[in-house]
């Protein structure tokens, strides 16, 4: 089995949980056989087995690459830089093209390519994806899947959605074959929001590495030394993401321990936000930005945290979790996220109730017992978690909708 992918995101290149999540279902795929033909809209360095194609390649372009600003996390019309061009002494020439664009512009290629290469069926990751998986059904007539990591509903965090990715999404539903969610929460916003026939829509979790994985240095060793507990936030700082509630429960927090600290590991357009927040909250002492950190930094940081806390206003699923209790962290999440539908063992609170929130950081953080159990519990439901359940529910869905076409 052949499977033409999309996606706009791939490590080792470091956006968010998107490119994780692909990574993971990918590996998995392949070995289960499936001959899994990634392509990225860029040329870019990639870990893994799939034979890698990018949409930028000179044959079928002009545009020779793309700035690494081609987050999938952006806004439709956020704009970034690409090299259309070299002049006569070979310097790069630029023009700024909105991520919209850039996304027409990969349907373009894809297009192309779907008729350079031999496949069975397509699968396409996210928004900025949806187009080329189009675009490639069209020239082809083969199967095509969609797969919902989130949806403009999730980045707007209320029903303010970008108007360019909403009709992108709900065009691109109507023509997919199957639609993939993260999540019966994610599910529900698609056939509630986007009119998608439920029978229409598949939930398959996301899933998580369930390895045991190398212990570090622990991180801000002196203020441990010091007797603080470390209370961490690790992803992007946006609307969607609640730090801002996750500050607000840190102001509470620290009025009865101010012993607490928390860090914030992460990047997004409401930092400087954040930041003015945090001292307006005269929590300076209390709060340290770390920055985006990744790879070892990150599993450093989880293995030195107390608690991890997810307050997510709208969450499709939500991998942080899932790899804090694998480095034996436990985790505080959102009611309003995806991955609540399958971890039994973390704490759970609705985003905007910041009382709540801050009594729970305070009771974790005060029973050692609490803490111990939550996370010896929590690993042993990661074994039920793994990417490789996640990719053979895919491979069933690929196997079922190719029966169907041919059938």
């Amino acid at each position: 089995m052949k499977v033409l992918t999309f996606g706009w995101d791939f490590p080792p290149t470091r956006n968010g949980g998107l490119g994780v999540a692909c990574f993971g279902l990918t590996r998995e795929l392949t070995q289960e056989g499936v001959d899994v033909i990634f392509v990225l809209p860029k040329r870019q360095r990639t870990e893994g087995t799939p034979r890698f194609v990018f949409a930028d390649d000179e044959r079928r372009v002009k545009i020779r690459e793309v700035s690494s600003a081609l987050s999938p996390y952006k806004n439709a019309d956020s704009l970034v830089s690409s090299i259309v061009g070299y002049d006569k002494e070979g310097r790069p020439i630029y023009k700024s093209r909105s991520i919209i664009e850039e996304a027409h512009r990969f349907a373009h290629a894809a297009s192309l390519i779907a008729q350079e290469e031999d496949f069975d069926l397509i699968h396409a990751h996210d928004w900025t994806s949806y187009l080329a998986g189009v675009a490639a059904k069209i020239v082809s007539g083969k199967p095509l899947v969609l797969h919902v990591h989130a949806t403009s509903f999730d980045q707007a965090a209320s029903d303010n959605v970008d108007p360019a990715v909403y009709k992108i999404e709900k065009e691109a539903f109507a023509v997919a074959d199957k639609v993939v969610t993260v999540s019966e929460f994610t599910k529900d916003i698609v056939v509630k929001k986007h009119n998608v026939p439920e029978e229409k829509v598949e939930v398959i979790h996301n899933g998580c590495d369930v390895f045991e994985p190398p212990r570090h240095e622990t991180a801000l060793r002196e203020l441990k030394e010091q007797g603080k507990k470390i209370v961490l936030y690790h992803g992007r700082i946006t609307i969607q993401k609640g730090v801002d509630y996750f500050i607000r429960a840190a102001r509470r927090v620290v009025d009865i321990d101010p012993n607490v600290v928390f860090v914030i590991s992460g990047w997004g357009d409401m930092t400087n936000q954040i930041i003015e927040q945090v001292g307006a909250m005269g929590l300076s002492k209390n709060v340290i930005f770390a920055g985006a950190l990744w790879e070892e930094e990150r599993d450093r940081m989880y293995q030195s945290a107390d608690l991890v806390v997810m307050p997510s206003v709208s969450e499709p699923f939500g991998l942080v979790p899932l790899e804090a209790m694998q480095h034996g962290t436990p985790s505080l999440i959102s009611k309003q996220s995806g991955v609540k539908e399958v971890m039994t063992h973390v704490l759970k609170v609705d985003f905007w109730d910041v009382d709540e929130m801050a009594n729970q950081i305070l009771s974790t953080l005060r029973y050692d017992v609490m803490r111990r159990q939550l996370a010896n519990e929590g690993k042993m439901e990661l074994k039920k978690l793994s990417w490789r359940q996640a990719a053979e529910r895919v491979y069933k869905l690929y196997r079922n909708l190719l029966q169907y076409v041919t059938n």
